[in-house]
Formats: structure tokens, sequence, C-alpha cells
């Protein structure tokens, strides 16, 4: 079943649709990954999205047992640029977001939210990782534009009920994505990429699907794979000391290099379309006792009355040895 989901997936990614936002799908960690969180940290959408953005969060830095909090999750990019869709078209990029919270925490119910945080969270669906990781919050796809601030509504764990959980500090993870990916979910390249040539020699020909695979000599139509099956794929042809080379390039990146150039291995015969990128970071959460909060307040208040009985006493002091100079 797993394996039908991620060809769907991929097939999704790469068809896409002529006029639709670039796709952003953390729920390809979601069908691939027990855990999104790697045993080093990193959160596994990066092994999809190469190129480092930033991520912001604001989290509170301590929390009551069940009390209803949010974070935000800011996923920033200039709006006015684009990237190339599926089919080499160019649209606006969608965000998604995962949040990793300590075991315990859980998404809130709209019943546990206020008014304010349901108003916050009204056009946004978030959904917990899995029945196992009710802690692990995933959203997305969602357009950029009106997403540059994503809000997820947490419930603090109670631990008289939970005594798994402790009164302690604790980290969250939060990753952050805007745009498509440039590793497909069956871990083939998006036209999202770079394209390198794949040996050093001279650029002979250039052969250009431009309705459909027929546009092509045979030999050339049986190099390229299913999924680049679209109009506006290239055929690039190097002659090398090895023989003829050939590289598929899919709609969307553009060519740097001509008819009769040289180029060494490697080399990038493509501009680069990605604009969009993954971010991450961490922050510390603490879950606060709150006896210890009213014994410190009481702590606090015993510590201000004492200071204001020694300064009484110490005026009395003063009055008692002025009194006794004068007489």
């Amino acid at each position: 079943m797993k394996r039908i989901y991620l060809a769907l997936c991929a097939l999704l990614l790469l068809l896409g649709t002529g006029s639709r936002p670039a796709a952003a799908y953390p729920y390809y960690a979601q069908m691939a990954y027990d855990n999104p969180r790697e045993a080093t940290g990193k959160i596994v959408c990066a092994n999809c999205h190469l190129n480092a953005m930033p991520a912001r969060a604001e989290v509170p830095q301590a929390v009551t047992p069940g009390q209803v909090f949010t974070i935000k999750v800011g996923i920033p990019y200039d709006l006015s640029k684009q990237q190339v869709l599926a089919d080499g078209s160019k649209g606006g990029l969608n965000v998604g977001a995962v949040v990793v919270l300590p075991e315990g925490f859980r998404l809130a119910t709209e019943e546990e939210m206020t008014e304010e945080q349901r108003q916050e969270t009204a056009e946004t669906y978030i959904t917990p990782y899995s029945d196992e990781k009710p802690n692990i919050l995933l959203v997305g796809p969602l357009p950029g534009e009106q997403h540059q601030e994503i809000v997820f509504p947490v419930v603090a764990p109670d631990p008289k009920e939970d005594p798994s959980v402790a009164f302690m500090k604790y980290r969250v993870y939060i990753g952050a994505n805007r745009g498509r990916g440039q590793i497909n979910p069956d871990g083939s390249l998006s036209n999202n990429n770079v394209f390198r040539a794949p040996a050093t020699g001279r650029l002979t020909s250039i052969a250009t699907i431009e309705s459909d695979l027929s546009d092509l000599p045979p030999e050339l139509a049986a190099l390229v794979p299913p999924e680049y099956e679209l109009p506006g794929t290239r055929v690039l042809s190097f002659e090398t000391e090895g023989g003829l080379k050939h590289l598929v390039v899919p709609p969307g990146p553009e060519l740097v290099v001509n008819i009769g150039d040289s180029v060494q291995e490697g080399d990038p015969v493509t501009n680069n379309p990605n604009v969009g990128g993954f971010g991450q970071v961490e922050r510390d959460l603490v879950l606060q006792n709150p006896e210890r909060v009213k014994w410190l307040v009481a702590f606090l208040a015993a510590v201000a009355i004492t200071q204001l009985l020694l300064v009484l006493k110490k005026k009395q002091v003063e009055l008692i040895q002025a009194a006794e100079l004068l007489g």
C-alpha cells in the first residue's frame, strides 16, 4: 500500500496542472517515514527540498498543564517570484510546515480553543503525523501568498494524568517549506533542478517534443522516461570520446548552452529554476508546575515584605537615635 501511495504522489508532483501553484507536500514525508525527524535531528523534508531558506517560529517560553497555546511558524519568501510547475509553466509557490512537539503535547480541538485561536486557524487544516505520533503536526500545501505565517494550536499535557510527562524544559523542532522539491518521492529528479552535462564533449543537436513523443526520432524517444513525455522536453546529444551521449531535460529549466558549445562533464547546461526551499529551527519550551509558580510568588512576596519591614525598622531606629541626641 505504501508503494502505491508513493507512486501516486510522484505522479501528482510530476504531472501537475497548467496554472496551479507549485506544490509543497509535507505529506510525502508522512507516507515514507515513520518519524519525520532523523536521529541526526534533521527533518526529512530536507532530503527532497535541497535549497536552504529561513524559517521563523514563535513559541511560548513556558506553559502549564492543560493550557491551550499557539506556535506561530513564519515562512518568508519573495512573493514576486514564481517557479516552474511540473509541466514547465510558471506558478506561485505553496507552503507547508512540520512541528515536532515533545511527547504528550497534541493538537488542540476546536472546542478547546478560544475564539481568537479559532480565527487564527480557520483557514488551515492541521493533522497529526500519525495515530502513533499525535505530537507531530503537519499542514500544507497552502497558498503561500495568503500563508506567510501558520498558527498551530497546541494543548500541554498534565503530568498528573500522564506519568511519562515531567515538569521540565523540552525542545520543539519546526520545519517550514515553500515550493516544489528537487527529488521526487520515488527518488527521481523533478524538473525543478539544474541539469548537467553527462560527459565532456560538444553539443551537437537539440531535439524537442513539440506536442507528443512522436516528434522525436525513435532512438531518442526511447530515452525519454514516462514522466518527461511532455511538450517542451528536450533531448541533448553530445559528441564525446566515448561516443554519442544524451541528456533528457524536462520542460521548465532554460538551456544555457547552444549547439556547437563544448562542455566538461558536470557543467550546468540549464539554469537553476528553483526559488523555494526548506528551513528548520529549534525552540525551547518549559512545562511549568503551577504549584511552583505559586510558591515562587509567595517567596517573592515574603522577600518584599521582609525588605519593607527592614526599612521601617531602620527608620524607627533612626528616629530613636535622633530623639536620644536631642534629649
